[in-house]
């Protein structure tokens, strides 16, 4: 009887083996289809971002002022990836070569560069979805919930949406690749573990490389061993060394770049910081689950009688009650412990303690950070579907539900944000519309006087845009007077609309503000130029040369005014310079021909006059100014020969000068 009941129990055995084995590829195929079907679904919602264009919103600074991205060849590698390359306070050179990639293939092509941000993030869906699947056990319902919503979220457009944010998108994908490999590496053995090992090590390095908020991964590393049950024993802990000293050297580089846009100490009191951090990170978690009101701008609040909002005193105790609820969970709940940890590890570095940049928090914080919240909320639902009792079974439907209506609103809300970043027209207006402040003014009528810089296939700006840009101006000088670049804007509508002392005035008023500027200091010389105050003019352009000696425009334009102001000699000697440097410049040489003329050396000014005409066989003025010459050399014929070819070429000779010339050769 014993042995039958052990042959039935090996033969039961044996089938469940094979039905496993046969299950296994179709479980395969499942994980498959979830992530194609993930995948298809975030294209879907991304697919309007493909049609927008560049924004003046860093755009410009990354992409069309950036000449480290025009050639691929191996001397600019390696000045990308010079410290001393840094591209808006960011030392960033893996995200620079990526840009420079896309400039190879297509030069100034907007769609070129959001595609490539596209597919970076519908590969870190891809990668997100692994990592969820190892970490959560191989559940497949709470890899896709958790990928899914990284893939849709509306929060996450930002960070697609903005070429200048290749960055975030280029360090996820390095960051996610490297956790997965440590997640292999920690449950692997043998010789594949070395090779892994140093795989999480370069794709970190490479990680930083692209962003530096990457610095955080060693605690993650940590908070994954602490997660997956490892014991901390001293490997443990020697292995991540190399991690910390990366984060060490890159996070010091970073500060110390970052140092000029870091507010002064004193700007906030500890408690403003405080309170600022705190409403960062409840916001943060408020938006996931109400990803509502978003904007590219949230800027910091005003003080009213000189305090904060009353929201501000009370997310300080929210955000410390989540730390306390977090801190106890550490031995009795595994999985939010880790969620949290990881939302506030990655997000901490952004949280303004330590004020950096213009905004208390942005979109595109969230984009990584979201993973760690969005697992405890898929682990708690993949749990409540697991239930057997039926006591729970409204609870089961009621959830479903809620998923599927965020799925729902998630979805269009992303498709909807995307249309936002169309331009920056779209983009500042929606920012005005919800949170009005000075600098999304000062950057929407920034954008609608220089549009032809951003949109691809416009060529004029209408005078109803520089109205608009004018008033935008207006509003923003009114809501914040002590910024000194709205009035440069402004002052620059002034001279485009010829009224030179309004402009000279808003130029002043910048300079009073900031006198860091040399090209406020440029600007202003130019409309002193225009209004023949010469002496005011070459003394601006000097003030704009000792702060910046390689400034070439300022040196052409002094060596102009000194020679319009009759300081002939100052004019040479700039030019002398000019053409050292520039020897085939035909303007160089036609001023410093006038000097000549002036000083009464004639021979110079005819020699430079040649010159002029050499390079320029069209500069009409210096055919005139030879004629004068060789007037007074006493060369009549010559002279009716340039006077008539400068007169054909459209230069206003006087008929009474020509006649001079024709009796003089009788």
């Amino acid at each position: 009887m014993s042995v039958i009941n052990k042959k039935k129990e090996k033969t039961k055995y044996t089938k469940d083996t094979k039905s496993r084995k046969e299950q296994k590829p179709l479980a395969n195929r499942t994980v498959f289809f979830w992530l194609a079907g993930i995948l298809l679904l975030t294209c879907i919602a991304f697919f309007p971002s493909l049609k927008n264009g560049f924004t003046n919103w860093d755009d410009n600074i990354y992409i069309a002022e950036n000449t480290l991205i025009t050639n691929l060849s191996g001397a600019n590698v390696n000045k990308i990836f010079s410290t001393n390359s840094v591209v808006s306070n960011n030392y960033h050179p893996v995200t620079i070569l990526s840009l420079a990639i896309d400039y190879k293939l297509s030069g100034y092509n907007p769609k070129t560069y959001h595609t490539t941000n596209f597919l970076f993030h519908l590969l870190n869906t891809a990668l997100v979805f692994w990592f969820i699947f190892l970490l959560g056990g191989k559940k497949i319902q709470v890899a896709a919930i958790v990928a899914f919503f990284f893939g849709i979220h509306p929060m996450h457009v930002e960070s697609v949406a903005w070429i200048s944010e290749r960055k975030d998108v280029l360090y996820t994908f390095f960051f996610m690749a490297a956790l997965i490999c440590y997640y292999i590496y920690i449950h692997q053995t043998g010789k594949t573990k070395a090779v892994l090992y140093t795989s999480v090590l370069l794709l970190f390095l490479l990680s930083i490389l692209s962003k530096a908020m990457a610095v955080v991964l060693p605690l993650i590393l940590l908070l994954t061993d602490y997660y997956t049950g490892r014991k901390f024993d001293k490997l443990v802990l020697l292995e991540k060394i190399p991690f910390f000293i990366l984060s060490l050297i890159f996070g010091l580089l970073a500060s110390k770049i970052q140092s000029g846009a870091i507010a002064a100490i004193d700007t906030f009191t500890w408690l403003q910081r405080l309170s600022f951090a705190s409403y960062g990170m409840v916001n943060y978690i408020l938006k996931l689950f109400a990803p509502v009101h978003l904007s590219c701008f949230y800027p910091y609040p005003n003080l009213i009688n000189g305090h904060l909002p009353v929201v501000f005193y009370i997310v300080p105790f929210v955000a410390l009650g989540l730390l306390v609820v977090t801190f106890f969970s550490i031995k009795r709940n595994k999985i939010f412990t880790f969620g949290f940890l990881f939302f506030f590890i990655t997000v901490a570095l952004v949280l303004q303690f330590i004020s950096v940049g213009q905004v208390i928090m942005a979109d595109r914080y969230s984009y990584i950070s979201y993973i760690g919240l969005l697992f405890p909320v898929a682990m708690g639902y993949d749990w409540l579907h697991n239930q057997l009792s039926k006591k729970i079974s409204l609870w089961k439907t009621l959830s479903i539900f809620l998923m599927a209506l965020s799925a729902i609103l998630s979805f269009w809300l992303t498709r909807e944000r995307n249309k936002v970043w169309k331009n920056s027209d779209t983009l500042w207006t929606d920012a005005i519309s919800k949170y009005p402040s000075s600098e999304p003014f000062r950057n929407r009528g920034s954008y609608l006087v220089n549009k032809i810089a951003y949109d691809k296939g416009e060529k004029k700006v209408s005078e109803n845009e520089y109205d608009r840009a004018l008033e935008d101006f207006n509003i923003s000088i009114k809501m914040n007077p002590k910024n000194a670049k709205v009035y440069i804007n402004r002052a620059n509508i002034y001279g485009l609309k010829k009224l030179f002392d309004l402009a000279l005035n808003d130029y002043s008023k910048a300079i009073e503000l900031d006198k860091t500027d040399p090209q406020t200091f440029f600007n202003r010389g130019i409309t002193h130029s225009i209004m023949k105050q010469f002496d005011k003019a070459a003394q601006d352009f000097t003030t704009a040369l000792t702060m910046q000696p390689g400034f070439k425009a300022a040196k052409q334009n002094r060596a102009y005014a000194y020679a319009d102001n009759g300081d002939y000699q100052k004019a040479t000697d700039d030019l002398n310079e000019l053409i050292r440097a520039e020897p085939a410049n035909p303007t160089y040489y036609f001023y410093r021909g006038f000097s000549y003329f002036k000083l009464d050396n004639m021979q110079a000014a005819l020699e430079d006059n040649n010159a002029a005409i050499k390079f320029d066989p069209g500069y009409s003025a210096a055919y005139f100014n030879r004629s004068v010459i060789n007037k007074a050399f006493g060369k009549y014929k010559e002279a009716l020969a340039d006077a008539t070819k400068a007169q054909s070429l459209g230069y206003p000779v006087n008929n009474n000068y020509l006649n001079e010339l024709k009796s003089l050769q009788k």
